[in-house]
């Protein structure tokens, strides 16, 4: 299993509510530069999830468009989920799939540490629009090895 997980792009604190807060033009941009740049290394991606936030769906909507793919939302992937709780739903997906993940701070550090170190302790400092590969037979704590690492420019 291959799983890419991403943190959304930057978002303006302009919104009735954190649910509704959009990406700024600056946070649209920077995950378009990132998924152009990195597009045929993620080619294989077969399925994207998003958190149910706007700002999370926005930006797997610019992934999905550039790999024709349609978002599956899932209520598990929002800020304050546990990690633990994103595995048990990993454990359905194929050992071969290809899973690009959108999500937020402070879950999808915390599911890289779990995944590649077993614990939470160590969670990886993510910056928006950031992406991080990990390759596992399945998705379990401590099973997956970061392959690779994209940042924004």
């Amino acid at each position: 299993m291959k799983l890419v997980i991403s943190r959304h792009g930057q978002a303006s604190f302009n919104a009735d509510s954190d649910r509704e807060r959009p990406l700024t033009q600056a946070g649209i941009e920077q995950t378009k530069q990132l998924m152009t740049k990195h597009l045929a290394d993620l080619a294989d991606v077969d399925a994207i999830w998003s958190s149910d936030l706007k700002r999370a769906k926005q930006t797997a909507s610019i992934y999905a468009q550039q790999l024709s793919l349609d978002i599956q939302e899932k209520n598990f992937l929002t800020p304050d989920d546990e990690p633990k709780t994103v595995l048990k739903h990993l454990l359905n997906q194929g050992a071969d799939s290809t899973l690009l993940i959108v999500s937020h701070q402070p879950l999808v550090g915390e599911l890289v540490s779990l995944l590649c170190d077993g614990n939470i302790y160590n969670a990886h400092p993510y910056t928006t629009s950031e992406i991080v590969v990990i390759e596992c037979d399945i998705a379990e704590a401590g099973l997956g090895t970061k392959v690779a690492n994209y940042l924004p420019s």
